[in-house]
Formats: C-alpha cells, structure tokens, sequence
C-alpha cells in the first residue's frame, strides 16, 4: 500500500542548552527577527544568569559565533544558549502548559444566535485573508479565548473588560464570553489551525500574524484586517489575542513542542458525534481532559439558560 506523501518537516530553527536539551524551536519563514526571538525565549525559560544564543554546530557538537539580539533575521538551523560570556549555564523551561483546546464544532441553533450571527454581520470576511463568500460557506466563526474555558475566563475577570454593549443573551450570560470582543471570522481551515494555536496575532507589532508551524506560509507575515471595525465596543480585545499568541509559543515553540494529535483524529473523537472506539485518545491523561472539556464546551448553552432563570 503506498505510504502517501512525506509530512511536512517540523521545524526548522532549534535552540539547545549546553546538555543539548532542545529549549526551543519553530519553523522560519524569514520574518521572525532575533529580537522577537529573544522576547519569545525569555518568555519561555528560566535561567540563574544573563544569556546570548550562539549558533551550534550539531555534528561537531561545538558552538559558535554569537547571535546578538537585534533586527537581524534568525537563520534556519541550530543554535546553543549560553552565559553571555560563552559559557554554559542552567536553563529550565516555564512549568506552564498550553491552554488545551478542541475544535470548535457549531452544531446548534442555540449558537448560532448566541454569536455568529452577529460576528458575520460585523466582519463579512476572513479577518486574515480578506476572503469574501456569499454564504459564509468558507467562513467559521473563532473564539479567541475558547469558551470551555469560561472558569478561567471569568478568574481573569475578562467580563469586566467586555465593552460590548449587546444583552447578555447574545454574549453567553454573564461571562460575556460569547462578545464580539472574543471573536473573529476565519477561512474554515484557518479556523482549525487557529484552535491548535498555529498561527498567533500580535497586537504590539500592528496586528502581524507568525505562525509557529510549517505549512502555513500563505498567512505568516500577514496582517489582522480589523480597519473595517470603528465602534471600539465591537472589536477584538488585544488582551485576548495576546494570550492567545501566547499559547501557540507554549504549544509549538517551547522546548521540543507539547505532542498534539492530528486533526483527523480530533475531528473523528469530538466531531458531530463523539467516537469512543479511539484508544489513543481515550487512555490517555491528556484525551479525558478534553473529553471532560468538550462535555463542558456542549453543555455550555445549558448551563447559561439555567443562570439566566435564576436572579442576579
């Protein structure tokens, strides 16, 4: 039986610790600047001294010459942090693991007024590429902050930072979750690319978009349309897109990357109906967390009818 194409090559800068541990890693498509680069590894480390990062010789297991932050673009290839004078120094990576997250399945009524609808209405377009459809059929509607998440939501106090003015009704109850604030149209697949944190928004860098993970050339580099939005109360909230970008350098750049499944296995386990007959999912630590999320996640329109029958 043929074995189909070769997959895409993972990554194609690595950063090692002198022990030649990987502390991070993605794949450049030649716009990440080693002052970024610099920030992102500050982010996600931690160290008993000033560093630099040096480049490395793999085979020869030697490093090299120093790669100073500054607006130079990062090279593909391997590279060694080390003591700002060269030497070898202790690093250990942030104990903080990536928010885990399902793709986002609209399958009810109940959500479709809760949120898209009023999402379609504001943005009529993929808010990366700028594609237009007439009827939507190309287009998915994306929580930046995914809303299985709604208790750390509420623990960060993001409701109070909502200006949407809409009823609540419309933004998920109280939380708010479901504002417009916390929501963009995407290009369906871009949709689930963005569920897996692939590719990030940055706010401080005028909406720019990097993606972390190869294959996804035609977006990196592009920028966030959001031109088209003038009521302050309607548009993206910048605290969320960079907790978002955040979570895509948790998820693909720090250390060796936290192993993820494929999208055909998660669409085949949380799809339209759930498919237990899946053992490599199932038995895992990480499965029945997401199992316990997208519980949540389907059960999230219930759970906001109950509290709005009950006084505040």
């Amino acid at each position: 039986m043929d074995a189909g194409p070769p997959r895409l090559q993972r990554r194609n800068v690595e950063v090692f610790d002198f022990e030649g541990s990987v502390i991070a890693g993605f794949w450049q498509y030649g716009t990440v600047q080693w002052d970024e680069f610099y920030r992102y590894v500050v982010a996600l480390t931690v160290t008993e001294g000033a560093w630099s990062i040096f480049r490395y010789d793999l085979a020869q297991r030697q490093p090299g010459a120093l790669c100073p932050s500054d607006a130079q673009i990062v090279q593909p290839g391997h590279y060694m942090l080390l003591s700002s004078t060269g030497r070898p120094i202790r690093v250990g990576l942030v104990a903080t693991l990536s928010r885990p997250r399902n793709p986002t399945h609209s399958n009810t009524p109940v959500r479709e007024s809760h949120y898209r609808i009023r999402c379609h209405a504001r943005d009529g377009k993929c808010l990366v590429t700028g594609l237009h459809t007439q009827t939507y059929s190309r287009l998915k509607v994306a929580h930046i902050f995914p809303r299985d998440h709604d208790v750390e939501w509420v623990r960060r106090g993001y409701p109070s930072k909502v200006t949407d003015t809409a009823d609540e009704v419309y933004m998920g109850g109280r939380s708010k979750i479901d504002s417009v604030q916390n929501l963009i149209t995407l290009r369906s697949d871009l949709h689930d690319a963005w569920d897996n944190c692939e590719f990030g928004v940055d706010p401080n860098d005028g909406y720019r978009i990097t993606a972390f993970t190869n294959g996804n050339a035609d977006i990196n580099g592009l920028y966030l349309q959001l031109n088209h939005i003038q009521d302050p109360t309607h548009r993206p909230l910048d605290e969320l897109l960079t907790d978002h970008f955040m979570q895509g350098l948790l998820r693909h750049m720090k250390g060796a990357g936290e192993a993820t499944w494929t999208y055909e296995d998660r669409d085949d386990a949380f799809g339209e109906g759930f498919n237990p007959s899946n053992p490599g999912i199932w038995e895992t630590s990480d499965g029945k967390e997401l199992f316990e999320l997208e519980l949540a996640d389907r059960l999230f329109d219930h759970r906001i009818s109950q509290q709005e029958s009950v006084p505040p």
